[in-house]
């Protein structure tokens, strides 16, 4: 049984296992449906829902709220695994229809995993990207890194997109306090996956919920959300939303959300579709308190900083999590210092308890390297094997390297320790396996990311005693050592890091310099407010 906030009372449970027990679904296919039939309860209240669910193949996308929901058909290779009755708990405003609403929740597959469509655009331009990409992903990724230093430099300060203008409503507010509702919160994510925003995310809904409030969580990406039945989310009303929604249903759905509950702030972590409405919360009920949490600024595009900066004017208080987002914000784009708070993670996976775990000097083991993240292309996996081979060969000794994490790029990384020649040197480790387990066997971390914001997994390395080099982007300076800070460009951070791999290799004392000063970094942040202390005095403002 979910273990979410229902919105809807079940008729037939139709063996699904929604109504307690043994089913046929798995306890994330409970979720995900769970948040399906909590958004058509909402935007058709009152009515009656006679469901078919679909199980998809591996890898395809759940369909829970957008237009297909309302199509009485589906591809062959779904399979119908169950049906069942429910009726919304939601009271209509007006006279409705009363009639059964018949509905098809596609859950999709196993291991749908967000962000792929980067490798699968269409046409004979996507085949050749596609080709290019995988055939020479280091060469390829030269290239990008070109074209980004060509886009930072002589494009993007021309194309700027201009700042939303400031709501001008001076109505008073539309009695979304009025007494006898549950207060909420809503919250934006990009998809209930693994990953450092989304942790921090967890984090901020759990202190929601430690303040008396509803969570009321929307997701705006495709994913088959692994994360949708952790402990965090019990109790919360989460909508896992698909697109694109059926014509008006985007209206209804923000509309009742004000109307069953009494939304007193609204918090954005990696959502576009909930950034793009919060003007409109803005003019609909000036008291909501807005707050969105900042951790990248992409390349070429800005990501999400771009466009929390367009829309600023309607945000009451940007949290930022490292002195460059800070800085690009007050200092660059103009955003008032008063409406920018610097609250990093510091206290998110740390708790700076120092583990001594013994190290390859000291102990009978190979010296280890390891590799912690999502096997993404900002992560650039390719891009430490690159420098895995490039080390056996200078190095000629025992060394070895753990690459622990999941995601788009598995396969290819799986192809590639074969074709680097690294095949028994090389151990593929995924989660659920802690991060610790590796970190407890690592000498040292190397993070080749093409981008990142302050990396949780430096706060976690140095509470392990493990040294980390790092390609210096983001606000990595921040944290890692400046000896051990390396360039972007890939074929200049192999040569670099091979480089000080090597010093690391044959001086004990130089891996100890480099952990001390990641130590002095670390403390010098710890200085600043927490973002856990920060955002629980922000929601306990948000309470009056």
């Amino acid at each position: 049984m979910s273990r979410a906030r229902l919105l809807f009372d079940i008729v037939d449970d139709g063996e699904s296992g929604l109504g307690g027990g043994a089913g046929r679904l798995t306890a994330r296919e409970l979720g995900l449906l769970t948040g399906a039939l909590n958004f058509h309860s909402l935007v058709h209240p009152a009515r009656e829902f006679k469901v078919v669910v679909l199980r998809a193949p591996e890898g395809e996308y759940p369909s829970l709220t957008d237009e297909a929901c309302h199509r009485l058909e589906w591809k062959a290779d779904r399979a119908a695994i169950c049906s069942l009755a429910v009726r919304s708990t939601v009271e209509a405003d007006v006279p409705h229809d009363r009639g059964i609403m018949p509905l098809v929740i596609d859950l999709g597959g196993e291991r749908s995993e967000g962000g792929t469509s980067f490798y699968d655009r269409a046409g004979l331009k996507g085949k050749v990207f596609k080709r290019v990409r995988f055939g020479a992903p280091v060469a390829f990724d030269a290239l990008r890194q070109g074209l980004t230093d060509f886009y930072e430099e002589r494009i993007l300060p021309k194309r700027r997109p201009q700042r939303i203008a400031a709501s001008q409503v001076s109505s008073s507010p539309s009695g979304n306090r009025q007494t006898g509702r549950p207060p909420a919160i809503i919250f934006g994510l990009h998809w209930l996956e693994m990953g450092g925003a989304e942790r921090w995310a967890l984090e901020a809904i759990a202190l929601a919920k430690e303040a008396g409030f509803l969570p009321i969580v929307l997701t705006d990406r495709d994913s088959w959300h692994p994360w949708i039945d952790r402990p965090e989310l019990d109790g919360a009303l989460v909508l896992p939303l698909s697109f694109p929604l059926p014509q008006g249903e985007d209206a209804d759905l923000l509309l009742r959300l004000l109307s069953e509950f009494s939304v007193r702030g609204i918090h954005v972590h990696h959502n576009n579709w909930l950034y793009h409405r919060l003007p409109w919360f803005k003019a609909w009920d000036p008291s909501i308190q807005i707050a969105d949490t900042l951790h990248i600024l992409e390349w070429r595009t800005g990501g999400f900083v771009e466009v929390s900066v367009k829309l600023s004017n309607t945000i009451d208080i940007h949290h930022v999590i490292s002195p460059q987002l800070r800085d690009y914000l007050t200092l660059l784009r103009d955003i008032p210092k008063t409406r920018v708070a610097l609250a990093p993670l510091y206290g998110l996976s740390d708790q700076l308890e120092s583990h001594s775990a013994a190290s390859a000097s000291e102990s009978s083991r190979p010296f280890t390297v390891a590799f912690i993240g999502r096997l993404s292309q900002q992560k650039r996996p390719y891009l430490f094997l690159r420098y895995a081979a490039a080390l056996v060969k200078a190095v000629g000794t025992d060394v070895r390297f753990i690459v622990h994490g999941d995601g788009a790029l598995l396969e290819e990384t799986e192809s590639l320790v074969g074709r680097y020649g690294l095949t028994g040197r090389v151990e593929l480790r995924q989660p659920p396996r802690a991060v610790d387990d590796t970190l407890a066997e690592a000498d040292l971390l190397v993070i080749s990311s093409d981008n990142e914001g302050l990396t949780l997994t430096t706060f976690e390395a140095t509470a392990m005693n493990v040294a980390v080099l790092s390609s210096d982007v983001g606000s990595q300076a921040s944290l890692v050592a400046g000896q051990a800070l390396l360039p972007r460009q890939p074929f200049a951070f192999i040569k670099e890091a091979v480089k000080l791999t090597q010093a690391v290799m044959s001086s004990e004392a130089l891996r100890r310099e480099i952990i001390s000063e990641q130590q002095q970094k670390i403390n010098a942040l710890k200085q600043l407010p927490d973002a856990r202390g920060w955002t629980k005095a922000l929601y306990e403002g948000w309470k009056a």
